[in-house]
């Protein structure tokens, strides 16, 4: 698939450009545009009909192209008018393709089982996609230079990357897409693969990641992950697989992005017994004594600037940064009892978390979800959102301002398996005068209504919010 991504390199302005020209069909037939009786009548059900009844059929065809063990009858006319990359293959002298009857096209494996879909494509203007055929399907749509067949692929993707569980499939859309420079589907897809990391961690998909694409991840602190020592634990995983053969640059550069800090010390000795660690333990040493002296040390304050490991998204209850928002039986819950309430006790630092010792470093929130919109009992000025609504109060213990990362997930299931099928992430400066974060947009409420709804389990609302200290700012000391 590697050499296949590798074609597709040519910006994707130049071939619109090129595409928009074969593509925009305008009627120039002069008209009276004064007489009453004009009127205009198209049949385009049966213009389409006409050309269908062409695709590979031997009526008038001209070439013969050869895909695999594939024959198909195709017309010239039709794929040169289609693809101005079979426009030069066909028209001009110099290549050889242009005086042969038969004709073989190179492809890549999954491309040749949708070549089918692709030139039925060409005859038809309709394709049929799903998850397991769209990218093949945009690979030859880019090839062959067919611009409107491959933006409706990535709309295709963009619309099912957030219902889709396979975590196969997306990490090739999300490769095609940064080789590519498509930004949209770059953001949306990388969103998803971090919000649903562990699912990533349990496949055989996490051991196929290339060293670079490691780091990428492992540098991020938006991965939805149950603990960091499960995390250490794949990567451990992944530095055993034959088909990697790291370096001890590559072992230094992603230890470094390991937060050991967040590793309880009896884990800590754990790593202390693996291979990796008994062969690369100049790059274990410094990190493991800043653990061990951040864990044994009970402060009355932190400096979250001493250090650059701050929490994921960890959804075990030990790091308590999290907690839940479910609502049974959402459809048939009324809007008047549908508020949820929660309270949260964020730490600052992962020490203070397991032993609640240090309650100066933790901060104290109340929170309240609107699942199915915002309700008042009383007069109401001003139009309520139809959306779902998050409000965050935080009750001020300190005079210190309190950056805070907010991450809102619902989950949904597919095929069996539970996934994050939405994500909502913000932040918001705390203080004693700014206590309150409101978001009146979270998600769109009619997603929630739709059959087989992504966002509801068995008729429930299963949700998460994730509220992490990411910096604490002093406020400045007034000179007497």
């Amino acid at each position: 698939m590697d050499q296949v991504f590798k074609m597709f390199k040519e910006p994707a302005a130049k071939k619109s450009k090129k595409m928009a020209k074969l593509c925009k069909m305008e009627d120039n037939f002069p008209v009276d545009a004064n007489n009453p009786s004009l009127e205009t009548h198209k049949n385009d059900k049966l213009f389409i009909e006409r050309f269908s009844s062409l695709f590979n059929a031997e009526k008038l065809s001209d070439i013969v192209l050869a895909v695999g063990d594939q024959r198909f009858y195709a017309h010239k006319f039709m794929l040169i008018v289609s693809s101005d990359v079979f426009e030069v293959m066909f028209n001009e002298i110099r290549w050889k393709e242009s005086s042969q009857v038969e004709v073989s096209l190179t492809e890549e494996l999954e491309c040749v089982a949708v070549f089918p879909h692709f030139l039925r494509y060409i005859y038809t203007g309709g394709v049929s996609l799903t998850t397991d055929n769209v990218l093949p399907i945009l690979l030859l749509a880019d090839k062959y230079n067919i611009p409107a067949l491959g933006q409706t692929c990535v709309e295709y993707m963009l619309h099912h990357v957030v219902e889709n569980p396979d975590t196969n499939r997306t990490l090739s859309w999300y490769q095609y897409a940064k080789i590519t420079a498509n930004t949209l589907l770059v953001d949306k897809c990388r969103k998803f693969i971090l919000s649903n990391f562990d699912i990533i961690l349990q496949t055989s998909d996490w051991m196929t990641l290339t060293k670079a694409e490691v780091c990428e991840f492992l540098s991020s602190n938006d991965l939805v992950v149950s603990d960091e020592y499960y995390l250490w634990m794949m990567v451990d995983k992944w530095f055993s697989c034959d088909c990697h053969q790291p370096s001890s640059k590559d072992v230094e550069d992603i230890i470094s992005l390991i937060h050991f800090t967040m590793i309880p010390p009896k884990q800590l000795l754990e790593i202390e017994k693996s291979c990796l660690y008994l062969n690369h333990k100049e790059f274990f040493r410094e990190k493991l004594n800043l653990a061990y002296r951040h864990h044994s040390l009970l402060l009355d304050s932190v400096d979250l600037k001493g250090t650059e490991e701050r929490f994921r998204n960890y959804t075990s209850e030990c790091y308590r940064i999290c907690c839940d928002l479910n609502m049974s039986h959402y459809l048939s819950t009324e809007k008047c009892q549908s508020k949820i309430n929660q309270r949260i006790i964020s730490s600052y630092d992962f020490f203070s978390a397991p032993s609640g010792l240090s309650k100066n470093n933790q901060a104290e929130f109340d929170i309240t979800l609107w699942p199915k919109g915002p309700f008042k009992t009383f007069q109401w000025y001003g139009k309520l959102s139809d959306n779902a609504s998050l409000s965050i109060r935080m009750i001020p213990k300190k005079q210190e301002h309190l950056l805070i990362g907010i991450t809102f997930i619902v989950y949904g299931i597919k095929n069996g398996v539970r996934y994050v099928a939405y994500s909502y992430a913000n932040k918001n400066t705390f203080s004693n005068t700014n206590t309150l974060f409101v978001e009146d947009n979270l998600m769109s409420l009619k997603r929630f209504n739709e059959e087989n709804s992504p966002f509801l389990i068995s008729g429930n609302l299963e949700a998460k919010l994730f509220l992490k200290v990411e910096e604490v700012i002093m406020p400045e000391q007034k000179t007497p």
